[in-house]
């Protein structure tokens, strides 16, 4: 079939990114029809779609059912972006924002179209640089700082590491015009380096991407200081870096338990977030964490498929995965559309300024149907994904699987109860009237649009099924012979709903107690830092005592009486050896009391641990460069 439709679409965005320099936001307009033009192309390609595009920059694409699948979300959130755009007044720049977000989206839809490696690596530094725009013109309190920490974390973690891999990658294939996907699989042989090394480039360059563990830090400072209409951008960024994780860990590398079991450990990890929300008062920043737990389940789900791959338990959970990916993206998106009322009114989004979005309009009812979509509230979208997420490893025996499921279903109690007491403290502490204000037709109609496709796709997941079932086969798993199989593959469906509605339970009660009890269950996570440092100081000294006490007697002649005088290592130096000399060891030891001394005296909290884990990333794939 030919491309000229996703050509049509693209320079529908290009034009509405040179017209915003002159006439603002009535460039979205173009941006609406290149949204259509889009939905045309996602449906095209699901019997694919291939060519060249771009004839001053010529392009190869391939569009399968999989790619088509993220441009058909691409091309809804498009649709849904440029409709409330036309109405909202922007406190920054508007043009240098409007051309801004039309280039982000023009770089992602490039970057989901091509099985170039050159071309996406290309454009996902475009997509990084543009998106940094977005933030840097918005012009709100933070920005610069927000856009400076995003811009070092996507290029040190993100761009350079994938640079490096498509370097080896042409040293492998030979030839850049061929650069694809399908080739690097054909010449991993010709590799310079190992595949291991290879996976992790472009692992971290998917998690920087998506905002996963531990790069997610750039996530709530960036959502802080961009209007939230314009976040959705960023959504859609979330799901480039899965989709990037999915053609290379099914495309490229050959499939292995070890990468699934490290893909589902990082997301379980990055699901932890969704307790930061606890402390934050700002909507968009407590709903930032939610947004990253998100992230880290669909990253659990899909290394959980590839456990499972080969098995119908592992397409239930790479179905998970793909739906779950597709699920926060409307769900988030409505939400933020919906905070975006809000800012309408000149307001900071917080608990107290969300009265006058929840004093009678009918756009509350459907931002609050987004809300619990994100919680998980039965049948709303993350309950369905879930569903099947869940359902995978509890159909097993794999005992690292159920550690790291029950995991994630423990942290899924606390979006709810994070709902729960966000309307409780709004009763509670904002006691002053507000007037009714109209919100205009387009914000509403987009707002309730978006969040009614949300949970209608939920209730009806059979509406994808065309793409979702290509992308399956095309992956290579099984497919059953009836779709409800994939719901109802055994006891562990049943096992995995009753989980479900146990943590909304749950997440009800605790959202329901006061809100210093809530905190007191949480200092736990928040003094991390704190608590890893009476740890290690209570097994060094631990440790010490017994040797000095136990192992010292037996590898010294020391009279019994004279062992409860011995208080430190230097004391047992004058005794003579029974059997082995401790001195060899003692710059040994001297080196870790030195060590222990000085993170003793560091005030370690999450933030600064989870930046130490993501410096020694960057070290470690440094060295695996050098030594392999």
């Amino acid at each position: 079939m030919s491309v000229e439709i996703l050509e049509l679409s693209l320079g529908f965005l290009f034009i509405a990114a040179l017209l915003s320099l002159a006439f603002g936001r009535k460039a979205y307009i173009l941006t609406l029809a290149s949204s259509i033009a889009l939905f045309v192309s996602s449906i095209e390609g699901i019997h694919g779609l291939s060519g060249e595009i771009m004839p001053f920059f010529s392009t190869t694409v391939r569009i399968d059912p999989l790619s088509a699948l993220f441009l058909l979300v691409t091309a809804f959130i498009m649709f849904a972006l440029s409709m409330y755009l036309l109405s909202y007044d922007v406190r920054g720049d508007e043009r240098f924002l409007a051309m801004a977000t039309n280039m982000a989206l023009f770089s992602a839809v490039v970057f989901l179209s091509t099985n170039n490696i050159e071309r996406l690596t290309l454009f996902y530094e475009l997509f990084s640089v543009f998106t940094a725009v977005m933030v840097l013109t918005s012009e709100t309190r933070g920005s610069r700082k927000a856009t400076w920490r995003y811009l070092v974390i996507t290029q040190v973690f993100g761009i350079i590491p994938l640079l490096i891999a498509t370097s080896l990658a042409y040293g492998a294939v030979g030839d850049l015009h061929h650069l694809t996907f399908e080739e690097l699989h054909k010449n991993l042989g010709n590799l310079a380096v190992s595949t291991g090394f290879l996976l992790a480039l472009f692992l971290s360059a998917s998690l920087v991407r998506s905002g996963a563990f531990p790069f997610h830090t750039w996530v709530p400072r960036v959502y802080r200081s961009l209007p939230s209409p314009f976040i959705p951008v960023f959504i859609i960024g979330e799901s480039l870096g899965l989709y990037l994780l999915l053609r290379v860990s099914h495309f490229v590398l050959p499939s292995s338990q070890a990468l699934g079991y490290l893909i589902a450990f990082i997301g379980t990890v990055t699901a932890f977030s969704t307790l930061y929300s606890f402390r934050e008062i700002r909507l968009k920043r407590k709903f930032a964490y939610h947004s990253v737990m998100d992230v880290g389940i669909s990253y659990f789900a899909l290394g959980t498929s590839l456990v499972l791959k080969g098995t119908l338990l592992g397409t239930v959970a790479l179905l998970g995965a793909l739906l779950h990916s597709l699920y926060q993206a409307l769900y988030k998106s409505s939400l933020f559309f919906g905070l975006g009322a809000i800012e309408h009114y000149g307001e900071e989004p917080n608990i107290c300024s969300m009265r006058k979005l929840l004093r009678g309009h009918v756009i509350a009812l459907l931002v609050s149907l987004s809300v619990f979509s994100m919680a998980g509230v039965p049948p709303l979208s993350a309950f369905v994904s879930k569903w099947l997420i869940y359902t995978a490893p509890m159909g097993t025996a794999d005992v690292l699987l159920w550690a790291m499921v029950l995991t994630i279903a423990f942290l899924g109690i606390f979006p709810l109860a994070s709902i729960i007491q966000v309307r409780k403290i709004n009763r509670l502490l904002c006691k002053r009237e507000v007037e009714r204000e109209e919100v205009p037709f387009a914000i509403r109609t987009v707002t309730g649009l978006v969040a009614m496709v949300s949970f209608l796709v939920a209730v009806f997941p059979f509406i994808l099924f065309p793409w979702i079932a290509g992308s399956i086969e095309e992956l290579g798993y099984p497919m059953p012979e009836s779709p409800l199989q994939l719901f109802l593959s055994g006891p562990s469906s049943l096992l995995a709903v009753l989980v479900l509605m146990a943590t909304a339970f749950a997440g009800w009660k605790i959202g329901t107690i006061p809100t210093e009890r809530v905190s007191e269950l949480l200092l736990i996570f928040y003094n991390m830092g704190d608590i890893l440092r009476f740890t290690a100081d209570y097994f060094l000294s631990t440790g010490k005592n017994f040797y000095l006490q136990h192992v010292l007697p037996i590898i010294k002649v020391i009279p019994k009486h004279e062992v409860p005088l011995i208080n430190d290592y230097d004391d047992a130096l004058d005794y003579p050896v029974r059997h082995l000399d401790e001195a060899m060891f003692m710059p040994l030891i001297k080196a870790v009391e030195r060590l222990a001394r000085w993170g003793k005296s560091r005030k370690l909290d999450m933030n600064a641990l989870i930046s130490g884990f993501a410096i020694a990333m960057a070290v470690l794939i440094v060295l695996l460069g050098v030594f392999a």
